[in-house]
């Protein structure tokens, strides 16, 4: 096999165990990484070193785990900012109960 598509299908290999774990550092190295090594496959195809079919079935498989990344960084954002309302919520709270305690009792 091509070492562009021997690179490419470790990339794959690499992006699925990284989402597996939820590993956003690994997740965003692989992405770095991915870039160069299409392009390395490309240059294949054009020399006919390897099938445009092959590659398109990469492409596939990495739009689909590109694809997944995307929603699990939307469920990560959306976890984040309901826990930062709830943060702001209790800190409102919070504010208005000592508000309320520091103006002392009436009479």
């Amino acid at each position: 096999m091509p070492a562009a598509l021997e690179s490419l299908d470790r990339l794959l290999d690499d992006f699925r165990h990284a989402l597996s774990l939820d590993d956003l550092d690994e997740i965003n190295r692989v992405n770095d990484a991915v870039r160069p090594t299409i392009q390395a496959a490309v240059a294949e195809v054009r020399d006919g070193a390897v099938e445009a079919g092959a590659l398109e079935e990469r492409l596939t498989d990495l739009q689909a785990l590109t694809e997944q990344a995307s929603q699990g960084a939307f469920k990560a954002r959306d976890e984040a900012a309901r826990g930062l309302r709830d943060i702001n919520q209790n800190r409102h709270a919070a504010n208005a109960y000592a508000n309320v305690k520091n103006r002392g009792p009436r009479y």
